[in-house]
């Protein structure tokens, strides 16, 4: 049976999800394609890449929620994030609504399925040195990583405002 902490850790990521929606609407186009200082990135696909990282943090949710090693580790994640600046180099924010529904749906979904025993289950992950970890601090992960995404490109388009 899904926990009042499973809950609480779905109803804390649609929010998070619910604020990237929000400020993706909000940019101009201009700001949609500034590079984000820090990241690298334009902002169109700085909130992509958070829109697809739902599908890996919903099959690493699955993975530890099992026991299982997660055996991506921090090499892997910037060879994809490398990859995925170049296959998203020109996404609209069609698009990217699209995945931010249709992906976060499903994550939210995964994190409120989630029982106390899959919780407090522990498994190496491999992005964090195959440290083990309990499947409650990932997945408490997946409302901070798009709410520090789109910090940084709200503070780089108050910088460009500013300017």
């Amino acid at each position: 049976m899904a926990s009042e902490r499973a809950a609480a850790l779905a109803d804390d990521f649609a929010a998070a999800n619910a604020e990237v929606v929000s400020f993706a609407q909000a940019c101009t186009d201009p700001q949609w394609d500034a590079v984000v200082p820090g990241e690298g990135w334009t902002v169109g696909v700085l909130v992509h890449h958070v829109a697809e990282s739902y599908v890996l943090s919903s099959r690493w949710l699955r993975t530890m929620a099992r026991g299982a090693p997660v055996i991506d580790t921090g090499s892997d994640l910037d060879e994809a994030n490398a990859e995925h600046a170049r296959r998203a180099a020109g996404v609209t924010r069609t698009e990217v609504l699209s995945l931010l529904d249709e992906n976060g749906t499903r994550l939210e979904a995964e994190l409120r399925a989630l029982t106390e025993e899959e919780l407090d289950r522990t498994a190496a992950f491999g992005p964090a040195g195959g440290h083990e970890l309990p499947t409650a601090q990932l997945a408490a992960v997946a409302a901070r990583h798009p709410r520090e995404h789109v910090a940084h490109a709200r503070a780089a388009l108050d910088g460009l405002l500013g300017s």
